[in-house]
C-alpha cells in the first residue's frame, strides 16, 4: 500500500521532510478493522510528534490521527462493524497513523461516519470530539453544573478542538461560554460555534472578564500553550475551581500559585484510554456514535475549513506548514491516496 512517512525532524520547506513509500498490506486480526482511508484531517499533535523525532529513523514513521474510510476486512473478534461500513476514528498514537492508503484500527475506538458528511468532513470529527468531550465532561465535569451563570472560559476557541468544545458546552451544559480569539474572523467563528461571549487573549483577560461581570471563572479549558497563561489562570480562576490543560509543557511551572484557591488541575490526552487499554476505552466509540447522530440531526457542525488535496508527501508537507502557523480556524483536510498508476 502507499503511505507518507517522516524519517527525521526537518522543516516543511525541505522536500525531504515527508516521503512517499510503499508498505505491505496490513492484515486485520482480533478487534482490528482494516480501513481504506477516504479522508483525513490534521491536528497539532501531527507536527508535534514530528518535532519530537531525534536523529534519523531507520524506517519512516506514519503520522496522522483523524480519518474516515471504508471497512475492507475485520478481525475474528470484531462485533460492531462489517465489510463495507463507513467509519471515522482518531486511532492510537502508538500505532501507524492515517497518512496512508490503508490502516488498522481497534473497533473499540471507532464510530460510524455521519451520513450527512463527506469523508473529508467526517475526518475532522474524531480527535477533537473525543478530546473536547473528555476535557469537558470527564475532567471539568460540566454536566454537573446547574447554575446558568457558571462561566466556562475556553482559551483558544477558534481551532478544531475549540470548535467542538464550544459546541458541546453550548448544547449539553448550562455554562456561560466565554471563548478567546484575537482576530475578527476567529471571533466570528467562535460565535458561530455557540460561544456566548468572545474576548481577546492578546489583551488583558482579567479586565475583559470583569467587564462581563466575572471577577473570576470557576472553569477554564486552556487549548493553547500553558506558559503564557499560567499566572493569568491563577489570577482569574475561582476558589475551588477547575482547570483542564491539553498542551504538554516542558518548562517547570509553579503549582503553588493554585494552592491557596484549592484549584483542581487536570490534563486531558485523548490517547490515554487506548494507550493503556483502560476499561473506559470503548466509551470513545460510544461518544463518536452519539456525536454522529447529533451531526446528522443538525445540532453539531463539522469544523472543516480548508481542503489540501489528496494524501501525498507534497500535500502533507504543505498541510503541516499551514497548521504550524497556529492561525488555523477550524481544520484542514486531505482526501485519500490516489492509487491510479497511469493517466
Amino acid at each position: 500500500m502507499k503511505a507518507v512517512g517522516v524519517l527525521e525532524n526537518l522543516p516543511t520547506s525541505d522536500e525531504a521532510s515527508f516521503v512517499d513509500f510503499e508498505l505491505a498490506t496490513p492484515v486485520a486480526k482480533g478487534k482490528d478493522l482494516l480501513v481504506r482511508i477516504n479522508g483525513i484531517s490534521l491536528n497539532p499533535v501531527d507536527f508535534k510528534e514530528r518535532h519530537d523525532i531525534v536523529g534519523r529513523l531507520a524506517d519512516p514513521l506514519i503520522l496522522g490521527w483523524d480519518a474516515c474510510g471504508e471497512v475492507l476486512a475485520v478481525g475474528d473478534d470484531v462485533k460492531t462493524y462489517k465489510v463495507g461500513d463507513m467509519v471515522m476514528y482518531a486511532g492510537e498514537i502508538n500505532r501507524p497513523g492515517c497518512y496512508a492508503e490503508l490502516q488498522l484500527v481497534d473497533e473499540r475506538i471507532v464510530g460510524p461516519k455521519p451520513e450527512s458528511l463527506t469523508p473529508e468532513e467526517a475526518a475532522c470529527i474524531p480527535l477533537t470530539t473525543l478530546a473536547a468531550w473528555e476535557a469537558l465532561f470527564d475532567r471539568l465535569e460540566i454536566d454537573r453544573i446547574t447554575d446558568e451563570n457558571t462561566a466556562l472560559l475556553i482559551i483558544g476557541g477558534a481551532g478544531g478542538l475549540g470548535s467542538m468544545a464550544i459546541q458541546f458546552a453550548r448544547q449539553l451544559s448550562k455554562c456561560k461560554i466565554i471563548a478567546t480569539a484575537s482576530r475578527k474572523e476567529s471571533k466570528d467563528w467562535c460565535l458561530k460555534m455557540g460561544a456566548h461571549h468572545v474576548i481577546d487573549h492578546s489583551k488583558n483577560i482579567k479586565n475583559q472578564l470583569v467587564d462581563l461581570g466575572h471577577d473570576t471563572v470557576p472553569l477554564i479549558l486552556n487549548l493553547s500553550n500553558n506558559i503564557p497563561y499560567w499566572e493569568v489562570m491563577a489570577d482569574i480562576v475561582s476558589p475551588e475551581g477547575a482547570i483542564c490543560l491539553v498542551a504538554s509543557t516542558k518548562a517547570k511551572l509553579d503549582l503553588d500559585l493554585f494552592m491557596g484557591k484549592s484549584v483542581r488541575i487536570n490534563y486531558e490526552l485523548m490517547f490515554t484510554r487506548s494507550l493503556y487499554s483502560t476499561d473506559k476505552m470503548p466509551i470513545q466509540a460510544d461518544v463518536l456514535r452519539q456525536v454522529a447522530g447529533m451531526i446528522d440531526a443538525g445540532t453539531i457542525l463539522h469544523s472543516r475549513t480548508e481542503d489540501m488535496g489528496e494524501i501525498s508527501a507534497a500535500n502533507i508537507r504543505k498541510a503541516h506548514a499551514r497548521v504550524e502557523t497556529g492561525r488555523m480556524i477550524g481544520k484542514a483536510t486531505l482526501s485519500g491516496v490516489n492509487t491510479q498508476t497511469g493517466p
